[in-house]
């Protein structure tokens, strides 16, 4: 196996019940992210791809359970994230976190500098003078032209695109190996969306960590990314390098999202595409295929077989049609 920065494996997530079996809201997730590499984990909303997140991090919503273990490069044992209070020791250490709506991160009536270094200067990582350091140092490498008066904000003060590269910072302040992006772009215009997946990008050279990128965007995202994940109905459907995935997509469901994906291009009022039907809620996926009653493609064998996630070289894909062509 290649080196890897974060490693999970067999990750399944649960919603108990009281007088039946769990329901299953994602199961069997397998991934590992190399230093310096960015993968995007994308999907539809309700896939699974945020409570995949939240269990890698140890906090998922309560009446949840999750399952799996997880390796952060240089541990040999791993966490067991069916026991999320162990993972108090990497998360915001080893594991750095970027939320979806940035503004939510911090505490309104505190200003940004002591925000940013709070969190090390409590695990004891650095000095003061070496957490201010590290805060002046971070926002200057975002493109902030006069990093110390960005210090002295409130975050009021700070437009969305401030506040989510302020984000950034603050997750990268104790030299994490690797950065957990949920969503990051998605209350942000689209200049500024390029603008903050291209830190992201960049930031993962230079600090030599793994990115892993949560977004419902498969066009967009994909151009940054370095491998895709793709998740349907709480499972990996297709992985891969990015390339690989956005040129000949062996699942009909990413090929459905390239589809559907709006290009930042794309002539005024043009038509969206969009995938007929829905998801199956939790609880009601069929035996077969999960995908199989929104498939195009689908045929007698779908509706009865779940198919497994087959590997074909660096590729896996969870389709009986998947492949056929390399074979």
């Amino acid at each position: 196996m290649q080196p890897y920065a974060v490693r999970v494996a067999d990750l399944t997530v649960v919603a108990p019940q009281v007088d039946s079996s769990p329901i299953p809201l994602v199961e069997g997730v397998d991934l590992a992210v190399g230093r310096q590499e960015v993968m995007g984990i994308v999907g539809e909303t309700g896939s699974g791809k945020t409570l995949t997140m939240k269990a890698m991090l140890g906090l998922l919503p309560a009446g949840t359970r999750g399952t799996g273990r997880i390796w952060i490069e240089g541990d040999t044992k791993g966490f067991d994230l069916a026991a999320p209070e162990s993972m108090r020791a990497i998360r915001g250490k080893a594991i750095g976190v970027v939320l979806q709506n940035p503004v939510g991160m911090f505490d309104p009536l505190i200003k940004i500098r002591h925000q940013l270094v709070e969190g090390v200067l409590a695990r004891k990582l650095m000095t003061r003078d070496q957490a201010f350091a590290r805060a002046h140092e971070l926002l200057e490498s975002m493109g902030f032209l006069d990093a110390e008066a960005v210090l002295q904000l409130y975050p009021h003060q700070l437009s969305g695109g401030m506040s989510q590269r302020a984000a950034i910072a603050m997750a990268l302040m104790p030299h994490p190996q690797v950065i957990i992006a949920d969503e990051p772009t998605s209350a942000l215009d689209a200049h500024l969306r390029i603008e903050v997946l291209e830190i992201l990008r960049r930031l993962a050279k230079e600090q030599h960590s793994a990115v892993l990128i949560v977004s419902h965007d498969l066009g967009l995202v994909s151009n940054f990314c370095d491998s895709i994940a793709v998740m349907y109905a709480g499972r990996v459907v297709e992985h891969g390098p990015a390339r690989a995935v956005l040129s000949v997509p062996q699942h009909p469901y990413t090929e459905a999202l390239l589809t559907c994906s709006p290009a930042l291009d794309a002539e005024p009022r043009a038509v969206l595409r969009v995938i007929g039907g829905a998801p199956p809620p939790p609880g009601t996926w069929p035996p077969g295929c999960v995908f199989q009653p929104r498939c195009p493609l689908a045929f007698d064998r779908c509706a009865t077989e779940r198919p497994a996630l087959s590997t074909h070289g660096a590729r896996s894909a969870a389709c009986h049609l998947a492949f056929r062509e390399s074979a």
